[in-house]
């Protein structure tokens, strides 16, 4: 479809990929409801685009109430890209309870939830666009990754869940699989172990500008086009 005045709502839009998304898509025209934990990033974004075209949303999608306020913008919105996602990395047994809760309500719960309150809404209109932000690690594990993967592995599953499902009222569902992408997701992973894994790493890691390129492209699709997995690699990372 043509971005130009369409209304895209992207989690996770205050860095990373979700920042780029938010750059890209507005390029093409797009109006973007930004959403991210941080609002002087957020307020960032928006001084970098022209005045008007992105309005910010600052908040956890883990707050019920937070939540109330995305599902009040459901109506207005043409695509939305569930982009949000954490991150720690470590060896299986070196993982607490809090690493797994917390990666699991985000990653999966949380994006559950926003999802299931946008569908709503573009079941009522009968259109819209859905992009999951997943990862090849949706179909692949990798050492000191588990839990990463498990919740990529249920997002995925989500993904298809929703595509099934909504196909029937109009509205697309694609999932995005990057590889390592160049962001700060992985600040926080401090263990030694990771930190001599990404050191010997013998690839460049994806931008994040890259990744948005294939939402781009996932959006911009003529309307009998679904594109329904976009698989991104690092070259040499096969």
């Amino acid at each position: 479809m043509n971005l130009q005045g369409k209304t895209i709502l992207i989690t996770g839009a205050s860095a990373g990929i979700g920042r780029a998304c938010a750059l890209q898509l507005a390029q093409q025209g797009a109006h973007i409801i930004a959403l991210g934990r941080r609002q002087d990033a957020l307020d960032a974004l928006a001084a970098s685009l022209p005045k008007g075209q992105v309005r910010t949303l600052a908040g956890d999608l883990n707050d019920e109430a937070f939540v109330q306020k995305i599902d009040a913008l459901a109506p207005e919105l043409d695509a939305f890209v569930n982009n949000a996602g954490v991150l720690r990395y470590a060896p299986i047994l070196d993982l607490t309870p809090e690493d797994n809760a917390w990666m699991f309500q985000t990653n999966v719960l949380a994006a559950l939830r926003v999802t299931q309150g946008i569908a709503r809404g573009m079941v009522h209109n009968k259109r819209g666009h859905i992009v999951f932000m997943s990862s090849i690690a949706a179909r692949e594990v990798y050492r000191l990754a588990s839990v990463y993967c498990a919740t990529k592995h249920a997002l995925s599953a989500l993904a298809r869940s929703f595509r099934l499902e909504l196909q029937g009222h109009g509205i697309k569902v694609t999932e995005v699989a990057p590889g390592m992408v160049d962001t700060d997701i992985r600040a926080g992973s401090t263990h030694p172990d990771v930190l001599a894994s990404v050191a010997t790493r013998k690839f460049k890691a994806l931008t994040a500008q890259e990744v948005a390129q294939a939402v781009v492209y996932a959006l911009s699709a003529e309307p009998n086009c679904c594109p329904d997995l976009i698989e991104l690699r690092p070259q040499g990372s096969a």
